[in-house]
């Protein structure tokens, strides 16, 4: 084999490497957040927080006795950034106002910079925090 076949196949392993890395970020990140109830806290709401607990597809939001189901995804963007999609209801779909936001981790919780008006309206700057975390503070 010549040397030039031999970085052929090492810049397509790299590159394979580097796809399966990018493509399990929003993976590893759905199963975070699915792991465990969260607290959320957003700029714009000027409520006490939301306990926050996401299953699958859908991420609910619990304020006492009330609670909001929102559909939602991870999705990687292709610069890097992540991003948390959320819709109304059963799905992310064309009927709701979608809110979406830069998801990123800061040591156990995880950081939403608002990236459209929908967010930037309703939530702000946002954080999710462990709930087990937030009731230590």
């Amino acid at each position: 084999m010549c040397s030039s076949d031999l970085l052929i196949y090492l810049k397509i392993f790299v590159m394979l490497v580097l796809l399966v890395n990018l493509a399990g970020c929003g993976a590893s990140i759905s199963k975070d957040l699915e792991s465990q109830k969260w607290e959320f806290t957003a700029q714009q709401v000027k409520q006490p927080p939301s306990t926050v607990m996401f299953d699958g597809k859908h991420v609910t939001f619990i304020k006492g006795d009330n609670c909001q189901t929102y559909g939602y995804k991870i999705k990687k963007k292709p610069n890097g950034s992540t991003q948390l999609i959320m819709g109304k209801k059963s799905g992310v779909s064309h009927r709701a106002p979608i809110k979406t936001f830069e998801i990123q981790k800061s040591a156990r919780s995880y950081k939403l910079k608002p990236t459209n008006k929908f967010a930037k309206h309703y939530y702000g700057e946002a954080k999710l925090v462990p709930l087990k975390d937030a009731n230590s503070e």
